[in-house]
């Protein structure tokens, strides 16, 4: 699709795909920093302040404000992330100006009803303590932690903790708020049936409101893989099934390497049923219902993970089997791995942007990393280049089971002893350990 973009007199960067297949439009307004953005030692404002934003504003109650939104067929979303705060929407075309009243109004008019916060942080605590009881939820956050390192925020769960937003305040949330919601730092994607001139005049208000301060999200570092594996346990007493998150801290996004591995990575567990995990672990020994691999990099290294549910009484058999796999990924990769992996990433590029929400992720990629309107085409010719000989190097580079994390959550009276056997030392159990 053609890309459109501009930039607003108030430093809004705005980036667009008209799409006239059907009369709605797709909105996302990022703003950079959000987690990033947060005081270490405490965490969870962020999340706090995106769920402020639809209780209400300064002129609408939560209920008047959720009926405005609805009597225009549209909706409004706000999240926090790891690295932004984002307000998503979508609406008719011809609701578009009143949609985006209505986004302003949430942006730039905030209610901070203290009845609001104290609900929402009720709320928040009770998810903590779901997250607490989930083996899943559990093996993400310790996995973090093990990755990134107790210096770089990254490590921290973006809920907080309950100490954490037990003491958080209205106060916290307008301050960063003042200091950080700034257009500066922000990013608006648009794909819709509606024409360049038609999505930017109606900013005009918005661009004259909003103003802009200086906004410097800090650079924190990413930690080097492990110079050697080291098997890490967290103990859920009885549970069924271990979970497992195997990995590092690899690559970032913009890393020319980055999508070259990701190509390499489709036939050991980015390909679902072609990849070699799931058709060892999954068909051919029936130790789970699913397992992938992927990097996960941003403008920072992110983590190479490894992650999937498996029977308890299998763990140990699942990651020594994952090991092998890791072993010879590159001397057993074949032409036909690679036929099935130039075959199926240019046929899907065929369909990648048919939806808007794939256009829209287009546009994040395109705003956030400065790609070119057409890296696809670019990526279409890394895929095409690729050769035997360069999946084995990259194997080689970014696939070494001795150098990573290894983490799994489960039932220690039975796993974590045999887990010695995978050859990396004793287990290391986390339950009572500080970060």
């Amino acid at each position: 699709p053609t890309v459109w973009n501009e930039k607003l007199t108030n430093g809004l960067r705005i980036y667009g795909i008209e799409n006239n297949e059907v009369p709605l439009v797709q909105f996302e307004l990022v703003i950079d920093g959000g987690f990033l953005l947060e005081d270490m030692a405490k965490t969870g404002v962020s999340n706090l302040l995106a769920r402020m934003m639809t209780q209400g504003t300064a002129l609408k109650t939560p209920e008047e404000l959720e009926e405005a939104i609805e009597q225009l067929g549209a909706s409004i979303t706000v999240s926090a992330n790891s690295e932004d705060i984002r307000i998503r929407g979508n609406t008719l075309s011809k609701n578009y100006e009143a949609t985006l009243a209505l986004l302003q109004e949430i942006l730039l008019k905030p209610r901070w009803d203290e009845k609001e916060f104290s609900l929402i942080k009720q709320s928040t605590i009770s998810q903590i303590r779901q997250q607490e009881a989930n083996p899943n939820a559990i093996a993400q956050n310790y996995y973090n932690r093990l990755v990134f390192g107790k210096d770089n925020i990254r490590s921290k769960n973006i809920l907080g903790t309950i100490e954490s937003v037990n003491a958080i305040t209205i106060d916290d949330l307008k301050a960063f708020y003042n200091k950080n919601i700034s257009p500066s730092v922000a990013r608006l994607h648009v794909v819709g049936s509606l024409d360049k001139a038609s999505i930017t005049t109606p900013l005009t208000d918005l661009t004259s409101k909003w103003k802009s301060k200086s906004v410097i999200i800090p650079a924190y570092a990413t930690p080097k893989a492990p110079q050697k594996s080291e098997v890490y346990f967290y103990d859920v007493p009885d549970a069924k099934q271990s979970v497992i998150r195997f990995g590092y801290p690899a690559l970032a996004a913009t890393d020319k390497d980055y999508y070259p591995a990701t190509v390499m990575n489709y036939i050991l567990g980015g390909g679902g049923f072609a990849s070699q995990l799931t058709q060892q672990l999954r068909e051919g020994k029936g130790y789970t219902y699913g397992i992938n691999s992927g990097f996960s990099g941003t403008t920072a290294p992110g983590a190479f993970t490894i992650s999937s549910s498996v029977r308890t009484n299998v763990t140990l058999e699942s990651a020594q089997l994952i090991k092998e796999i890791l072993e010879n990924f590159g001397k057993n990769y074949t032409e036909k791995d690679l036929e099935t992996t130039k075959s199926f990433l240019i046929k899907s590029n065929a369909r990648t942007f048919e939806t808007a929400g794939s256009k829209l992720v287009m546009l994040e990629n395109i705003s956030k990393y400065g790609w070119k309107p057409d890296y696809v085409k670019e990526r279409e010719e890394i895929v095409k280049g690729m050769s035997i000989e360069n999946i084995r190097d990259l194997s080689k580079k970014y696939l070494n089971s001795n150098q990573m994390i290894w983490l799994v959550v489960g039932d220690a009276k039975t796993q974590l002893p045999r887990l010695k056997e995978l050859g990396f030392g004793e287990p290391i159990l986390l339950n009572n350990r500080q970060f």
